[in-house]
C-alpha cells in the first residue's frame, strides 16, 4: 500500500486537529523556516514532526528524548535542544554520548540500570 507523501509531510497543530504546514524531510533548514512561519499564528506539535524515520535507529527513543532530538533531515542534520533552536549533525550527538558515557549503547545500559534500580526501590517501599 502506497501512502500519499502529503500525509507523511504534515505538520500538525499542538492539539493534532489542524494541518499547519508540511516538511519533506530533505533539509532541516526548510523545517526551521516552516516552523517559524507556523509559529507566527499557531503552535505546532513538535513531538509529532514528520519523517521520524530520518532519526538514525541508534538515536531513537532514549537518546531522542534525552538529547531533545525533534527531527533529522536526510543528510543527518538534526533539530535539537529543549527549545528546538539548535542544529547539530548526528555525529556530534554520537560524540556527546561517546565522551559522556563511552557511547550510545553504554548510555542506554546506564539508563536501563537506573530504571531497574528505581523500580526495585519503589517495590521495596511498597512492602
Amino acid at each position: 500500500m502506497k501512502i500519499d507523501p502529503a500525509i507523511l509531510n504534515r505538520i500538525l497543530s499542538a492539539d493534532g486537529d489542524t494541518v499547519l504546514g508540511a516538511w519533506d524531510g530533505e533539509s532541516i533548514h526548510d523545517l526551521i523556516r516552516e516552523l517559524d512561519r507556523i509559529e507566527e499564528h499557531a503552535d505546532a506539535n513538535y513531538a509529532g514532526l514528520p519523517h521520524k524515520k530520518n532519526i538514525p535507529e541508534d538515536l531513537r527513543y532514549q537518546v531522542e528524548t534525552d538529547y531533545y532530538i525533534w527531527a533529522c533531515d536526510k543528510s543527518g542534520l538534526c533539530l535539537v535542544g529543549e527549545t528546538s533552536t539548535e542544529v547539530e549533525p548526528v555525529d556530534a550527538i554520537r560524540a556527546h554520548y561517546q565522551k559522556k558515557y563511552g557511547g550510545v549503547d553504554r548510555f542506554k545500559e546506564v539508563l536501563r540500570k537506573e530504571i531497574e534500580q528505581r523500580n526495585t526501590r519503589l517495590k521495596m517501599e511498597k512492602q
